[in-house]
């Protein structure tokens, strides 16, 4: 109990300086915001509206430039198909190619381990 008594006094909330008009202030501070914010919203408003009119004809030239670039390399992209599925076609040729030629050689080696002993025995 004793450590309670000494830290009481800190404890305690000084309302004397608020005589419940506390309120009021808020109130009065939020009448002078809304006064500022419907001052200001005709010339905000005015420039939200020609960045909005900026922002579509942008989109807008994107767009065409898009359309543009889509034509264009249209009969690109077929040919770059095509290519590609060459190109895998190749590549699978080569690995099988691969394969056959490394059976062979180890074929080739046994073969040839094969002569070495029947010399050998000659």
């Amino acid at each position: 109990m004793l450590e309670v008594e000494r830290v009481a006094h800190k404890l305690k909330i000084n309302k004397a300086g608020n005589d419940g008009k506390e309120w009021r202030s808020h109130m009065d501070q939020t009448k002078k915001f809304h006064e500022q914010v419907k001052g200001n919203l005709p010339e905000v408003r005015h420039k939200l509206e020609r960045l909005s009119e900026e922002v579509s004809k942008a989109l807008e030239k994107i767009g065409k430039k898009e359309q543009v670039l889509t034509r264009s390399f249209q009969g690109m992209t077929g040919d770059y198909r095509a290519h590609s599925d060459e190109i895998k076609n190749i590549q699978n040729d080569f690995q099988k190619v691969s394969k056959n030629v490394g059976d062979l050689e180890s074929e080739l080696m046994d073969v040839n381990e094969k002569l070495n002993k029947i010399q050998d025995k000659i």
